[in-house]
């Protein structure tokens, strides 16, 4: 069975994060890369995209609430449409630095409090539809099962990924809860949610070393088990513009 990887990478957030993308780059088929208004700067987002052409993984966009100082972990009551502008804006953000690396963003999926979010809240939801809309309606929006996000987008036309997190629990209320990491456990959990057949992308965790552990356990039990790990099948797009000039390279007047 074929499956996709997904992992964020590309953070610029100092030695760390550095050492978390080394770990990942190899696992994912689904490179997520934050944007700029919760995390990432524009050298690490540009490194990233390039990393993405070169090992051949698909590109996507962790959009998140306006906050660097929270690193988009807190809510944020945002009037929808101004949501809906900000993901618009982090969403040119990537595109524009992918372009320059010759490549395309083919999805896009919520980041921290806003992931939690687009769960139940309605309009917040709605807000991260309407700019996919906007901006690009061939862009897979990637979200929990059942979510008000994947319902809302598929309502409205748009290709949706339900995403499991080998990771977390479920809350009763179906939210995401406590964090499991034991490599095996996880690893197992991974295994069992491609088999349900409910699924059409995993989330590796990389917060800690002990999380990023069990992103490998996952990634090699799925290999061993006869999985193929491969990026999504993106919608035809138009080609991309061929740079007719470099700056620097054009002759003096």
């Amino acid at each position: 069975m074929e499956i996709d990887l997904t992992a964020e990478v590309g953070h610029g957030l100092g030695e760390p994060a550095t050492q978390a993308d080394a770990v990942l780059w190899p696992l994912l088929s689904t490179a997520l890369v934050p944007c700029g208004v919760h995390s990432g700067d524009p050298s690490s987002i540009l490194r990233a995209c390039s990393l993405a052409v070169t090992r051949e993984a698909a590109l996507g966009a962790a959009v998140g609430y306006a906050d660097r100082v929270g690193a988009g972990e807190r809510f944020v009551d945002y009037d929808p449409e101004d949501l809906a502008a900000t993901i618009i804006y982090q969403l040119g953000a990537l595109d524009g630095l992918a372009l320059a690396e010759q490549a395309r963003v083919t999805c896009v999926r919520a980041g921290g409090a806003l992931f939690d979010a687009v769960r139940t809240d309605r309009n917040h939801a709605w807000a991260l539809v309407n700019a996919v809309l906007d901006y690009d309606p061939t862009l897979t929006i990637i979200g929990l099962p059942d979510s008000r996000l994947l319902q809302t987008a598929e309502r409205n036309g748009l290709s949706i990924a339900r995403e499991f997190q080998p990771h977390r629990l479920l809350n009763a209320n179906g939210s995401l809860g406590a964090v499991v990491t034991e490599p095996e456990a996880v690893a197992r959990r991974a295994l069992d949610a491609v088999a349900s057949g409910g699924y059409d992308t995993i989330r590796l965790p990389w917060h800690t070393s002990a999380e990023r552990a069990c992103a490998k356990a996952v990634h090699t039990a799925l290999v061993e088990a006869g999985h193929t790990i491969t990026t999504p099948q993106a919608p035809a797009q138009p080609e991309l513009p061929v740079h007719l000039a470099v700056a620097g390279r054009m002759s003096s007047a």
